[in-house]
């Protein structure tokens, strides 16, 4: 039966809206906003990285078939709010689903094609209610199917297979540097005339346009330091706030920050918290020393303002809820208005050339550490947010953990990225060595399940490697339940079987 929309739907999590549609928990008589039948017969592989929800997906839409992306949001208007129509990565979305539609505008993709929109809240049903009740809505943690298995297989083994995981995982982020490194190229060369993306019938049909990039450009500077500036403040963002980073960092570009800043600190606070609308308009209630830093950055902003033409983030997608004060956007933004504009340790992607000249690794990691963490000090040393004072110190801005995590994240696989580009093995080679030699981060609840599931919860990963490994692991095999394609899984359950 057919569901009318409650006031706590507004409240659904993206990570609730995507476990409800992958586990086909709504009406199979689905139709669009616009009264078009649609069936859904394959929902695709969910996507943790950027770009749309759920890839390789098949839907018919009044009885023709169509492959390609889906996209899911709270509501209609987030397709504009979060620039997908002017985002390429998006023009193989062929379908949206929301919560509820609350923009008459065409869902249009930067290509120029419409893309059909489902009102989801219009066909959920009482059980989808209960299961929404159930889900978290953080990342829910299933357990491992084997977990009462995995003994059926060799340390060695398992071991041997999480660490070729862990240079998957590696790889993988290197290829999305080398697409998004390509994007920026694209979007810094002159356009004067581009034609509408012609609209295949069967997207199996959809001709790919094959791009080529001269080397020089492929070796900039300027986009180069765009890369590792969008890149690092993305990892400032952790789970909750890295969609609105990118954002944010996408439309304020690194070359707006320094032309405009004069590489000082509290200018390029300003923008940046001018751009992710974050400035208070109303103090009432505000400490004076709110007030007045308040007041200094809004007026430098006003300043700017006028020449900044891009799309602001818009304050409803910067997350405070259920974060650690340590972890607040605002204390992030700061953080990275220090990193930027520190004259002893320029912000840049020369740096990661030392790599090549055979330094030590452990040097190597203490000079990005350095660049990376920011000790609190004035204003951010007493507050976590503007308007009230923080009851104890704030010691840092970006912390020693949050700078392994970018170190290993970002600027290792960077770095691989940039040797092989230039052509210089040695960059590759080091930056690979580093990372398979890289201690171990802090476990979160995954590490700790596939660890307490594969060998009964023993401090077995002593590099980052195997960890990594462990959470590929998890997200690409055992949470979406492929233990056919899981070498672990096919071993067990062969022995099992026999």
């Amino acid at each position: 039966m057919a569901f009318s929309e409650r006031d706590h739907l507004e409240n659904i999590s993206e990570f609730q809206l995507k476990e409800l549609f992958r586990n086909h928990k709504f009406d199979s008589d689905l139709r669009t906003v616009s009264g078009r039948k649609v069936e859904i017969s394959q929902i695709g592989e969910p996507n943790s990285d950027a770009g749309p929800d759920f890839n390789h997906s098949i839907v018919k839409v009044d009885g023709i078939t169509m492959r390609g992306d889906i996209e899911l949001h709270r509501k209609n208007s987030d397709w504009y709010g979060h620039a997908h129509n002017s985002d390429r990565n998006y023009n193989g979305v062929i379908l949206h689903l929301v919560v509820r539609s609350d923009d008459d505008r065409l869902c249009l993709t930067e290509s120029g094609r419409r893309v059909e929109t489902i009102e989801l809240s219009k066909f959920l049903s009482s059980d989808s209610m209960d299961f929404l009740a159930a889900t978290n809505s953080g990342e829910k943690i299933f357990s491992l199917r084997c977990a009462n298995e995995t003994y059926k297989m060799a340390f060695k083994d398992k071991m041997d297979y999480l660490e070729s995981l862990g240079e998957k995982r590696f790889m993988h982020k290197v290829n999305k540097l080398e697409e998004r490194l390509k994007d920026i190229v694209d979007e810094n060369r002159p356009v004067v005339f581009e034609a509408k993306q012609k609209y295949f019938r069967d997207f199996s049909e959809l001709l790919i346009e094959h791009k080529t990039y001269e080397k020089s450009e492929l070796q900039d500077d300027g986009y180069w330091d765009q890369l590792l500036y969008e890149s690092v403040c993305e990892g400032l963002g952790y789970s909750k706030n890295t969609a609105a980073f990118r954002k944010l960092c996408r439309n304020v570009s690194l070359s707006f920050l320094l032309e405009n800043s004069g590489r000082s600190k509290k200018t390029v606070e300003a923008i940046l918290f001018g751009a992710a609308n974050l400035l208070p308009m109303d103090k009432s209630g505000f400490d004076d020393e709110s007030i007045g830093y308040c007041e200094e950055l809004d007026k430098t902003w006003q300043g700017i303002k006028r020449k900044y033409k891009r799309e602001y983030v818009d304050k409803s997608e910067w997350l405070f809820f259920k974060l650690r004060p340590q972890n607040f956007p605002t204390l992030r933004i700061a953080g990275a208005s220090c990193f930027l504009t520190n004259e002893k340790r320029k912000f840049s992607a020369k740096d990661l050339d030392q790599i090549a000249a055979g330094r030590d690794g452990n040097e190597i990691l203490s000079h990005w550490r350095e660049v990376l963490i920011v000790p609190a000090e004035g204003f951010w040393s007493r507050h976590y947010v503007f308007g009230t004072p923080s009851t104890t110190s704030v010691r840092m801005l970006i912390g020693a953990s949050r700078a392994q995590e970018i170190i290993v994240n970002v600027i290792l696989p960077l770095t691989y990225l940039r040797g092989k580009l230039f052509e210089a093995a040695q960059m590759q080679e080091k930056s690979l060595e580093i990372y398979r030699n890289h201690a171990p981060m802090a476990d979160n609840n995954i590490t700790l399940l596939v660890k307490e599931h594969l060998f009964g919860g023993d401090n077995v990963f002593d590099s980052v490697l195997a960890q990594q490994g462990a959470i590929h692991l998890y997200r690409s095999f055992c949470s979406e339940r492929r233990c056919e394609r899981c070498r672990i899984g096919k071993t067990i359950l062969k022995k099992t079987a026999t």
